[in-house]
C-alpha cells in the first residue's frame, strides 16, 4: 500500500507536508505554479506590502557562502538581502487569482505573506488577499531584516509583543481564513512569540526564520556586495531552528508549528516532523537548488516511510519529542570506550593534536591508543577523518 503524505493545517488539506517559504522562488503566479508543478502541496506568496522602497531590490543581493559545499549538498551559508515582493498589491490580486484558476488540478495550498506599516494597512491587505482566493494568511514579523525599531512589519515588528499581538489580531479579524504567524529568531524568544501569536488569535505559527548577519571584506575594509547587513540562513540553521521547534512544542499549545529554517534535504524535514511540526517550509534549498529539490524531499521521505514501516505521518508525528532527554537525566558517568579500528586508523595524529585530555597517543605502528584519561567527551570519534574511531559501551 503507497505511503499518505497528506497532514491536515487548521483545516485545509495539503497532499505533503512541504511548502516552499515566502521568498525570490515564490514571487509571482509563474513561480508559484512550479512549485505545484514539482510536487509542493503549498506555497507562500512573496511578502505583499504597500511600501514601494521595500519592492525595489538591491542588487547585486544574494551571496553563497562556501559554494562548492552548497553545490556538493553540504552544509553551507545563503546571506542576502531580498526585500518584499515586487508586485503590488493590486498586481497581486490578479496573480492569487491566476493561481487559484490554475493551480487546482496540483491541488495546492496558496498562503499570501502580507507586511502593513500600520495597522490600517495589515487590515486592508488581510481583506484583500482573503478577496482574491488566498487560502490562508502569513503574517511576516521576520523579515526584513533591517528596519527601524518600534516599526510595524518585519523583524523590528516582533520586538514589542503588544504591537504584534495587535497585528495579528487586526488580521484575524479582517479575514476569515487562517491566520500564520512567522517567528523569527533574532532578538527575540521563539517561545514567547509563539505564546503571544496564539493567544491573539493565530491558527499556526512558523518556526522559524533567518538570523540577521553581516560579512565583511577584510580586503576592502567594508561590508560586502551591498555593503550593509542581510539575512543569514542555510542548512547551517538547521539544528538552531529545530530546537526551537521542539521548545515550542513542549509548551503545548495545541495547534499547528510549520517547522522552517535550513531544510535543505528530506532527513531534515523528517526530523521537523518527529518533533511534532505539522509541515515545513524551505525557501534557500529551493533557491539554491531548484523546483526539483522538493521532488527529491518527496522521494526521500516515501523511501523513509516505507523502510520504517509507516503508512501515514501522524504514525511518527512528535516521536523524537518524547525521547528528548532534560539536563538533569543526561548520563553523567564515565562509561563508555573508544574503540581504534587499526585498518582504517592511518596515524595522521588529528586525534592525537585535539583530544582535550591529552588521553591519545601513537604506538610505535603509528595507531591510536587511547589512555586512562579519555573522559568520553566524543570529539575524537566525531572528527576522525578515515572514521578509525567509534564510542561502545564499555
Amino acid at each position: 500500500m503507497a505511503v499518505d503524505l497528506s497532514v491536515d493545517i487548521c483545516g485545509l488539506t495539503f497532499k505533503n507536508p512541504i511548502i516552499v517559504a515566502s521568498g525570490t522562488r515564490t514571487g509571482s503566479s509563474k513561480h508559484i505554479l512550479k512549485c505545484f508543478e514539482h510536487g509542493a502541496a503549498g506555497a507562500v506568496t512573496k511578502t505583499i506590502t504597500y511600501d514601494v522602497m521595500h519592492r525595489i531590490q538591491p542588487k547585486p543581493r544574494m551571496h553563497v557562502v562556501n559554494p562548492e559545499d552548497a553545490l556538493r549538498g553540504r552544509f553551507y551559508s545563503f546571506y542576502s538581502i531580498e526585500l518584499m515582493s515586487e508586485h503590488s498589491p493590486e498586481k497581486w490580486v490578479k496573480e492569487i487569482q491566476k493561481i487559484k484558476r490554475e493551480s487546482s488540478r496540483h491541488e495546492g495550498v496558496l498562503i499570501a505573506s502580507i507586511a502593513g506599516r500600520t495597522f490600517e494597512e495589515w487590515e486592508k491587505l488581510a481583506r484583500l488577499v482573503e478577496e482574491a482566493g488566498a487560502d490562508m494568511i502569513e503574517v511576516n514579523s521576520s523579515c526584513p531584516h533591517i528596519g527601524e525599531k518600534g516599526a510595524l512589519m518585519g523583524r523590528a515588528a516582533a520586538y514589542n509583543q503588544q504591537i504584534l499581538s495587535q497585528i495579528i489580531r487586526t488580521v484575524k479579524k479582517a479575514s476569515s481564513v487562517p491566520v500564520i504567524g512567522k517567528i523569527t529568531l533574532h532578538g527575540a524568544n521563539p517561545v514567547e512569540l509563539a505564546r503571544t501569536m496564539f493567544s491573539s488569535g493565530a491558527d499556526a505559527v512558523v518556526s522559524t526564520a533567518r538570523f540577521q548577519g553581516l560579512i565583511i571584506d577584510v580586503d576592502s575594509l567594508k561590508p560586502i556586495l551591498w555593503g550593509g547587513f542581510g539575512g543569514y540562513g542555510g542548512p547551517w540553521q538547521l539544528p538552531i531552528s529545530l530546537g526551537w521547534t521542539a521548545h515550542i512544542m513542549k509548551e503545548n499549545f495545541g495547534k499547528p508549528i510549520i517547522g522552517s529554517g535550513g531544510i535543505a534535504k528530506w532527513e531534515d524535514a523528517v526530523s521537523f516532523l518527529l518533533v511534532g511540526a505539522s509541515a515545513v517550509q524551505t525557501c534557500t534549498a529551493v533557491i539554491i537548488e531548484g523546483y526539483g529539490v522538493i521532488q527529491k524531499m518527496l522521494r526521500g521521505m516515501t523511501k523513509w516511510m516505507e523502510s520504517k514501516g509507516f503508512q501515514q505521518i501522524k504514525e511518527f508525528s512528535g516521536l523524537a519529542l518524547e525521547k528528548i532527554i532534560p539536563l538533569e537525566r543526561l548520563e553523567r558517568r564515565k562509561i563508555f570506550r573508544v574503540l581504534v579500528d587499526s585498518d582504517k586508523c592511518t596515524g595522521c595524529g588529528k586525534c592525537v593534536q585535539l583530544c582535550p585530555y591529552e588521553a591519545i597517543s601513537l604506538d610505535e605502528n603509528s595507531k591510536a591508543v587511547i589512555g586512562p584519561e579519555c573522559d568520553n567527551c566524543g570529539l575524537c570519534v566525531s572528527i576522525c577523518p578515515f572514521k578509525a574511531l567509534s564510542l561502545e559501551t564499555a
